[in-house]
This record gives C-alpha cells, sequence and structure tokens, in this order.
C-alpha cells in the first residue's frame, strides 16, 4: 500500500511538472514532438534505442555465461524488457526491475538466488560504472558552457556525484582486493558477521556477494568484456542524443551534446515514473542554457523519452506473458492440491 502512494505522490508531481514545463514552452510542442516520433527521423531514433537494448541483454548474457550458464539471448531479452519496463515506468520502488529479473530468471531457467541475484548485481554495477563515468564529463562540459539554477542544486548534484562515486570506488577498491564490501559495512555499523551469515538468507546474501566479486577481476575477459559492452551502451546513449539534437537544430558541437547527455542524465536520477517532468525541465534548461531554444528542449525530452516508451510496451507484453503463465501454473497447483 506504501509503495502505490509513492508511486501516486511521484506521479501527482510528473503530472504536475510536465505540464509547467510545456505549458511554458507551448502546447504545440506536444503535436511537434509526435510528428518527429512518427517520421522517419523518430524511426532511426527508435531503431538506434532498441539495438541499446540489444547491447544491454547481450551484457546481460555474457555475464551468465561468465557464470556457467549459455542462454538464449532471446529468452533472456524479454525477462531484461520486463525488467527495464518496470524500474523505469515505477522508479520509487525498491530495486523496481531488478527484483523482477531476479525473479524470473531463477523461476525460467532454474537457476538459484545466488546465481540470478548475482547476474543483475554485476550488470547493474557495470551500468552504474560508465553511467557515473558519462554524468561526470557531462556535467564539466556544462559547467565549461552554463551553469545551475542554484547554489542548491550544485550542492545536491556534488553530494550525488560524491556519494555514487564513494560507493562504486569502495566496491571496486575491495572486489580487487577479494575482499568482503558487506563485511566492512557490517563492522563499521557494529553488527557480527555470524549474526548475518548463521541464517538462510543471510548465507544466500553472502554467496551472492562472493560471486560479484568473482566476476570483477582484471584477470578475467569477461569483466572487460562485460566493461567495453557497457561502454558502447553509453556511447550510443550519448550518439542518440547527438542524433536527436541534429534532426531538431542541424548541427551542433560534440562537448554541447556532451554538456546536455551530461546535465539531462540528472533527471533520471529524480525517481518520477518515465523522468515525467524532470527530463522535460533538465533538457528545457541545458537547451535554454546553451541558446538552443527552452522550447526545442522541451521537445527533445519527450522525444527522447518516446523512444524509450517504445521498449516500454514491449516489456508490458512480456510482463502479461510471464503474469499469463504464474497465474496458469498457481490454478494447476491448486487443481492439484484439491484433487489429492
Amino acid at each position: 500500500m506504501k509503495k502505490i502512494v509513492k508511486f501516486l505522490i511521484a506521479l501527482t508531481v510528473g503530472l504536475f511538472l510536465f505540464w509547467f514545463i510545456v505549458r511554458k514552452a507551448g502546447w504545440e510542442r506536444l503535436s511537434e514532438a509526435l510528428v518527429f516520433l512518427i517520421s522517419l527521423k523518430g524511426l532511426l531514433v527508435v531503431l538506434l534505442t532498441l539495438i541499446i537494448g540489444v547491447i544491454s541483454i547481450l551484457r546481460w548474457k555474457l555475464i551468465l555465461r561468465a557464470q556457467g550458464f549459455d542462454l538464449r539471448a532471446k529468452d533472456l531479452g524479454q525477462l531484461w524488457a520486463v525488467g527495464f519496463t518496470v524500474s523505469y515506468l515505477s522508479p520509487v520502488a525498491l530495486f523496481g526491475g531488478e527484483a523482477f529479473r531476479i525473479y524470473l530468471t531463477k523461476k525460467k531457467f532454474n537457476l538459484s538466488w545466488e546465481k540470478s541475484a548475482a547476474s543483475v548485481v554485476i550488470d547493474k554495477i557495470l551500468d552504474g560504472t560508465l553511467f557515473l563515468m558519462f554524468l561526470i564529463v557531462g556535467i564539466l562540459a556544462f559547467l565549461f558552457y552554463g551553469y545551475f539554477p542554484s547554489k542548491m542544486t550544485a550542492s545536491l548534484v556534488f553530494l550525488i556525484i560524491l556519494g555514487l562515486g564513494g560507493l562504486l570506488l569502495l566496491f571496486y577498491f575491495k572486489a580487487m582486493a577479494r575482499e568482503s564490501v558487506l563485511e566492512w559495512f557490517l563492522k563499521l555499523f557494529g553488527v557480527r558477521k555470524e549474526k548475518i551469515k548463521n541464517n538462510k538468507n543471510g548465507k544466500i546474501i553472502f554467496d551472492t556477494e562472493k560471486e560479484i566479486i568473482s566476476f570483477f577481476s582484471p584477470k578475467k575477459k569477461a569483466f572487460w568484456e562485460g566493461l567495453g559492452l557497457s561502454f558502447l551502451r553509453y556511447f550510443l546513449l550519448f550518439f542518440r542524443v547527438a542524433l536527436i539534437i541534429f534532426f531538431l537544430k542541424e548541427g551542433i558541437e560534440p562537448s554541447k551534446v556532451l554538456a546536455i547527455y551530461g546535465f539531462t542524465n540528472l533527471a533520471l536520477l529524480v525517481p518520477l515514473p518515465a523522468g515525467l517532468g524532470s527530463l522535460e525541465a533538465a533538457s528545457a534548461f541545458s537547451f535554454k542554457v546553451l541558446g538552443l531554444g527552452f522550447a526545442t528542449g522541451t521537445i527533445f525530452g519527450m522525444v527522447w523519452r518516446g523512444a524509450d516508451l517504445v521498449l516500454c510496451a514491449l516489456g508490458l507484453i512480456f510482463l502479461a506473458k510471464f503474469g499469463a503463465d504464474l497465474a496458469e501454473a498457481k490454478i494447476l497447483q491448486f487443481i492439484d492440491g484439491l484433487k489429492k
């Protein structure tokens, strides 16, 4: 119930912010964004978005193969799409789509909780590493051209980057030294390791961490391949931004594209469904600061989200399919119980 209330609050805030930005830019921007999306230019952006999705699936397949499971990309793609959709549309939920991916992977492929959870966590760490790198470079580029709306915003951005960067550095430092991050945190809060480890769930958590640390080794080819696919994914995301801007403004310096990409990525950290409102606000502000026009930035934000929503639509189809399969299994299990 609490999650539903949080979601409704976030949705209301997002809708209000979206209404405010679009109203300021002009309601005709909605139709302009829609016309863009259904044009050949929009189809190219959507196609690039699907390619980015395929790269994400291949990275997850690579991780599972390193764990000893050579699964079909087609099957993994369905699960990844479900996870992407849940995370994108309900970011206020704890772990969101990751929990769905872990559960469905275990059920569909009969993996252990440790293997299933580790593969998803590894995937998120690799993704977060490149996200943070592009975010930092993008923010630095943005500061070269523009400014933050207020000192409070600048301080908040600095704290977010410092916090995420600190956690990632701590993880990599411990992982490369083959040491437990969980034990470090337990010591920090004065909790005895045995207290957690001596129960079933605690053992699963520590075994999952072992799987994760095992992957992050400079000696392993899979680790470098995972980083390579992550870089390719974020480079294509950056290229998608450049492509949309080129179609809207017909020419812009790569450094300004990086500045816009870095600043608008901040909107993805705001816990609003589909970045509703926050994406338009960030893109409109960054476009205005860089002299590209507030209204154009609003269109840019809506096109960005529109392309992502195509992936969400696929995820919803697969989510309905898995939901029906699970419901059927429960019904059959219930009928078998009655027979007995």
